[in-house]
Parts: structure tokens; C-alpha cells; sequence
């Protein structure tokens, strides 16, 4: 589980749940969420991983946000809406674009 998170690139925002699928414990979010609140020793970069909601860390919003936005993340209203990379992604009007 833990180099799963250390393999996220700033600009990518993933899951609790998305963390513990590829981590092979699926159904196991909050046992990430226990981890990553707990990690004070190890550092890992916390701030990519969100709820499916995309909804910040409560109490941690703001320092969450600013990492966030500093690594080209749109975040309003406490949630992640649009991230270079990962699950709030969206693909850009040029990649959209099917070949014909």
C-alpha cells in the first residue's frame, strides 16, 4: 500500500479506494484513510488521495488545497473537480477528439 502512494506523481489524485484496489485489498479504503492519518513517521505525499467524492481531508482542507493547486489541481468547495492526472482527469478538447 504504501509504495502505491508513493508512486503518485504530483498532478495525480486518486482514491482511498482506488489506493487499496491496486494495492490488492480491495473494500479496504479506510484502512488506507487509518494509514495515511497515522503516517507522521513515513513520508508519503497524503494530499493526492481523496474520497470518491473527491471531498479534502476534514481539518486539513486548506493545506491540502494549497499542495493540491500547486501541482496544477483544481480544487473548490473542499472537493477536487479537475486533475492533470488520475481519476478526476479530464481529457483535454485535443484528446478527446476521436481520428477519423
Amino acid at each position: 500500500m504504501l509504495d502505491v502512494i508513493r508512486a503518485l506523481a504530483p498532478g495525480e489524485v486518486t482514491t482511498y479506494g482506488d489506493v487499496a484496489e491496486v494495492a490488492g485489498i480491495p473494500g479496504r479504503a479506510r484502512l488506507v484513510g487509518r494509514l495515511l492519518a497515522d503516517g507522521d513517521a513515513v513520508e508519503l505525499p497524503w494530499w493526492r488521495v481523496v474520497t470518491a467524492t473527491g471531498r479534502l481531508v476534514p481539518g486539513a482542507e486548506r493545506e491540502q488545497a494549497a499542495l493540491l493547486r500547486a501541482e496544477g489541481v483544481t480544487v473548490r468547495d473542499g472537493r477536487v473537480r479537475v486533475a492533470p492526472v488520475g481519476r478526476f482527469s479530464r481529457p483535454t478538447s485535443r484528446s478527446a477528439r476521436t481520428p477519423t
